[in-house]
């Protein structure tokens, strides 16, 4: 009987002293404010996650850049045979200069961040190298062509120099090629805004 009686005499002092916890209406309360907290930063994240992986690609291509241009000035001011082996050869012989990136002929898409579709424009100069990587993020291609002579310009213009451009059509990765041509937009200043 003692129990019973210190178990009664425990639950008096409990109702005694007031609630302890929280009540359910509690409990919802700050459940709607975590929710409503997740509701403004998925997104937000979302867009930072897109954001970045154009970053990436825009990098890669600056970086590929340089690459070319040390095999551009190594082979004597020209592109030719910067595609390397067979015409048709997947990979491009300017791997062995080590930027960390994989170069895949024009004709070969860029898939994933690492990967640099480059193409040179089929011309007795060897003037003319265009880069595009895939940003899976945005599904949208950028690229860069480095135009080292006047007379040829894939992107529509026919001067000397760097132009970027971007394909914002949503395209799947296997569309994003050196060889691709009518870019969303373009400009010889910087990579446009996305």
């Amino acid at each position: 009987m003692r129990n019973v009686e210190r178990l009664r005499a425990r639950r008096l002092q409990i109702e005694e002293a007031g609630e302890q916890g929280f009540t359910l209406i509690e409990l919802l309360v700050v459940l709607l404010i975590i929710g409503i907290l997740l509701a403004i930063a998925i997104p937000t994240f979302l867009s930072v996650t897109k954001t970045a992986n154009n970053t990436a690609a825009q990098s890669n291509l600056q970086t590929a850049l340089t690459g070319a241009k040390t095999y551009f000035e190594a082979a004597n001011q020209t592109y030719v045979g910067i595609n390397g082996g067979p015409q048709n050869a997947a990979v491009s012989t300017i791997t062995a200069i080590d930027t960390g990136l994989t170069y895949l002929t024009g004709t070969s898409p860029s898939t994933q961040s690492n990967q640099i579709s480059l193409y040179a424009v089929p011309s007795s100069t060897g003037s003319d190298i265009v880069l595009a990587a895939y940003s899976a993020g945005t599904k949208e291609c950028w690229a860069i062509e480095d135009n080292t002579a006047a007379g040829w310009d894939v992107f529509g213009g026919t001067g000397v120099g760097t132009t970027y451009a971007v394909w914002r059509t949503g395209e799947s990765s296997t569309t994003c090629k050196g060889s691709q041509a009518t870019p969303s937009a373009v400009s010889t200043t910087g990579f446009p805004h996305s």
